[in-house]
C-alpha cells in the first residue's frame, strides 16, 4: 500500500504458549489501514492524523512505543484481549507508515493527552 497508512499487526495465542516471557503465537496476521483522506474526509475537514487517531481508537491500540516520543518509528499496542469463549488471546500493534515525522508526533500528542 503507498501513502499514509497504518500496519496492523495480530498474534493470536493460547496462555499454554507463553513460555518464560516469550510467546509462541500459533496465529499470526498483518493488514493495512488506509489513512489517505478521501473528499468526503477533507469536506469533512479530516487529515491523515484525524483518520489515523479515529483507527488507533478504535483498534484500542493507543499506547506509545516510547515515552517521550521516539521519533517517527514510534508504534503503538494495546491491551491483550481474551476470547472467553475459546480462551485465546490477541495481541495486536499499529505501526505509521508514509507520515512524516511532525504527523507522527501529533498522532502521539493527541493519542497520549485522550
Amino acid at each position: 500500500m503507498t501513502g499514509r497508512h497504518l500496519r496492523v499487526h495480530h498474534r493470536d495465542y493460547y496462555d499454554h504458549e507463553v513460555h518464560d516471557g516469550d510467546i509462541h503465537a500459533h496465529g499470526e496476521r498483518s493488514e493495512d489501514l488506509d489513512c489517505e483522506p478521501d473528499e468526503y474526509d477533507r469536506e469533512d475537514g479530516l487529515s491523515a492524523v484525524d483518520l489515523a487517531v479515529a483507527r488507533l481508537e478504535d483498534l484500542a491500540v493507543t499506547e506509545p512505543s516510547g515515552w517521550p516520543f521516539p521519533g517517527p518509528h514510534c508504534w503503538w499496542s494495546g491491551t491483550v484481549t481474551l476470547d472467553y469463549y475459546t480462551g485465546e488471546m490477541r495481541e495486536t500493534s499499529a505501526h505509521p507508515c508514509g507520515f512524516s515525522d511532525d504527523e507522527c508526533r501529533d498522532i502521539w500528542a493527541r493519542l497520549i493527552s485522550a
